[in-house]
C-alpha cells in the first residue's frame, strides 16, 4: 500500500491562466479520494500532475515520503485509466494487458500468468484474443482496468473512466471498480463530475471549483 500527498500545488498555463491554485490533500494507503466539481475545476490537471504528464508551477507532490515533482512519469509506477480506455487498437486484449510488463522485459511466462489471473478476476478471460473494436464498452472498460492492474502500480488514477458508458453499464461498472479497489487494498484518485458516482466510490471527497479546493470530507 502507498500514500499520496499534495502540498500547495499550483499549475499556471501560458504565464497567467491559473488551472490549479494551492491544492493540498492526502490519500492514505488503501484509500480512494474522489475529485469532483464542474468542468474546468482543475480535476484532470491534478491527475496529470500526479502522473507526471504536467509539472506543477509550484508546490510539492509526494509518493510515500519521496517528492516526485522531478521524477519521470515512467519511473513513478502510477497508472492512469482514461475515459477513452487507452487500449492499443492493433493489439489483442492479452497483448494490451501485458504491454507494460513486456516493456520491463518481464519473462513471457510470467506475463501470461499475470494476465490470465487478472483476466479471470475481471471475467474477461474469454476475450483475450479479441481486439478492442470487437468488445462492448463495458468489456473495454474492464480490459483497460486489467491493463493497469497487471502493471501493479503504486497509485491508480481514474479520469472519468465511465463517462462513455450508458447508465446501466455505469452502475455495474462503478460497483465493480469499488469492489476491485477494496480487494486490492489499492490507493486511488478518481475524477468524476457525477455526484452519485463520487458518493459510491469515495472514502474521501474533494470538491473543486476554479482550481481551488472548496471542501474535503
Amino acid at each position: 500500500m502507498h500514500k499520496l500527498r499534495l502540498e500547495k500545488v499550483s499549475r499556471i498555463f501560458n504565464g497567467d491562466v491559473v488551472a490549479v491554485s494551492d491544492v493540498s490533500f492526502d490519500v492514505s494507503p488503501g484509500q480512494t479520494l474522489v475529485l469532483t466539481g464542474p468542468s474546468g475545476a482543475g480535476k484532470t490537471t491534478i491527475l496529470r500532475m500526479i502522473a507526471g504528464l504536467d509539472k506543477p508551477t509550484s508546490g510539492s507532490i509526494f509518493l510515500d515520503d519521496q517528492r516526485i515533482n522531478d521524477v519521470e512519469p515512467r519511473h513513478r509506477n502510477i497508472a492512469m485509466v482514461f475515459q477513452n480506455f487507452s487500449l492499443y487498437p492493433h493489439m489483442n486484449i492479452q497483448d494490451n494487458m501485458g504491454f507494460a510488463l513486456k516493456m520491463r522485459k518481464t519473462p513471457k511466462q510470467v506475463i501470461r500468468d499475470k494476465v490470465a489471473n487478472i483476466a479471470k478476476e475481471l471475467e474477461i478471460e474469454n476475450l483475450l484474443k479479441r481486439k478492442p473494436c470487437q468488445l462492448s464498452g463495458g468489456q473495454r472498460q474492464r480490459a483497460a482496468l486489467g491493463k493497469v492492474m497487471v502493471a501493479e502500480p503504486k497509485i491508480f488514477l481514474f479520469d472519468e473512466p465511465l463517462s462513455n458508458l450508458d447508465r446501466k453499464l455505469r452502475i455495474s461498472a462503478r460497483q465493480q471498480i469499488k469492489e476491485l479497489l477494496k480487494r486490492l487494498n489499492a490507493t486511488a484518485v478518481y475524477v468524476t463530475h457525477d455526484q452519485t458516482e463520487a458518493e459510491v466510490l469515495a472514502d474521501k471527497i474533494c470538491v473543486l471549483d476554479a482550481g481551488t479546493v472548496m471542501r474535503i470530507d
